[in-house]
């Protein structure tokens, strides 16, 4: 009886899982003495009280992990920019927009063919394969192959998405994109195919900068966002007209910058096809040079920034390195990450907070220690 009032309280207060390992090992009972055998359930009771710990690529696996952690992002991204953020999203995706509605003018105006996007001409292609649509099968084919081909450089020198100023080499995409344009200038405007290259460099590196949230070479995806955004303005306005919960309203703030964003994106795409078109009925063939300059001018505004804000930078690499590191579990590799996480730096802070202000766990170790914190 003694044995059977024993078992039963160890059950009760174990989970299935727990209670079915214990009773596993009740032929012990019989063979062994009765202080071994509370020593060995005690040791099962504390191993199994232990919670799994994985992996922070196994944590997001959950969708829902995933679906919080991205809309928080999201809202930290709107809510919290720096100075810097804010002028360089504004600032660099009014220029390349106005760069953009103007080579697309040109372009139109010379070969009457859009090369800013794809839409335009992958529809050409069935169009004019059924005699439909004047022109070479192909011409709409090789417009399509280089703007791809153009996206493709892109990603060879940018390798990564977020904006890295100072670190990802954006003048040199720049450069790029302002020296495809030159080239189709030399050439009297004869291959509008390296335009088709020029706008798919420029719209892989504004894609990749800004994670598909800005779109400088085409405004159907910023349509789309200034519609929708301002519908769940709207509506979140109207289903909570009474009382709007903080979470409720840092939505409300991010969706409403994201609308001002989108407007100012599509007008000056717009305000660059009216200089497209009175710059070529002026200036002919020359007017390819005022989005080439736009686009030059802004490489070399990049290359200042860097000059300008070298250890800014070189701190922001060495804190991302050191992060990375650290929900991955490898630890840190060498003195100059030691340092910085020795320092006074919100990011130094954060990063010993959520390592315990001990060295780094060993792999596998960390993800339930920073998802819960």
């Amino acid at each position: 009886a003694f044995w059977l009032t024993k078992i039963k309280l160890l059950l009760r207060k174990r989970q299935d899982t727990v209670a079915r390992a214990t009773c596993s090992r009740l032929p012990l009972l019989f063979t062994l003495p009765h202080a071994m055998v509370q020593q060995q359930l005690i040791e099962e009771s504390e191993e199994s009280s232990e919670e799994e710990s994985v992996t922070f690529a196994e944590a997001l696996q959950n969708s829902a992990i995933r679906h919080v952690l991205l809309d928080q992002l999201q809202i930290s991204d709107a809510l919290n920019p720096s100075v810097r953020e804010q002028i360089g999203i504004h600032f660099v995706g009014i220029v390349l927009s106005i760069a953009a509605g103007a080579c697309n003018a040109i372009a139109f105006a010379k070969f009457k063919y859009y090369v800013s996007h794809v839409s335009g001409s992958a529809t050409g292609i069935g169009l004019r394969a059924e005699d439909l649509q004047t022109g070479p099968v192909m011409m709409p084919v090789w417009l399509v192959v280089y703007f791809i081909v153009g996206s493709f450089i892109c990603g060879l020198i940018v390798h990564s998405n977020g904006m890295r100023l100072g670190q990802a080499r954006y003048e040199v995409v720049l450069f790029l994109v302002s020296a495809m344009e030159l080239v189709c200038w030399y050439h009297d405007l004869a291959h509008p195919e390296w335009l088709a290259a020029a706008m798919g460099v420029q719209n892989a590196m504004i894609t990749s900068w800004s994670t598909a949230v800005v779109r400088t070479t085409h405004m159907t995806g910023t349509a789309t966002d200034l519609g929708s955004s301002a519908g769940r303005i709207v509506m979140r306005f109207i289903r909570l007209s009474i009382h709007m919960e903080d979470d409720d309203w840092n939505h409300h703030v991010a969706d409403r910058k994201k609308l001002v964003l989108m407007i100012l994106l599509l007008l000056s795409f717009i305000l660059g096809g009216f200089i497209g078109s009175w710059g070529y009925n002026k200036y002919k063939t020359h007017a390819l040079l005022i989005p080439a300059g736009l686009t030059f001018m802004l490489g070399v505004m990049h290359i200042v920034y860097c000059l300008l804000n070298r250890d800014k930078v070189k701190e922001e690499e060495v804190a991302e390195t050191v992060f990375r590191r650290q929900i991955s579990g490898k630890g840190l590799d060498d003195a100059e990450q030691q340092r910085f996480v020795q320092g006074n730096s919100p990011a130094a802070q954060f990063i010993r907070q959520i390592s315990g202000g001990q060295k780094p766990d060993p792999p596998g170790r960390v993800a339930g220690k920073y998802l819960g914190s």
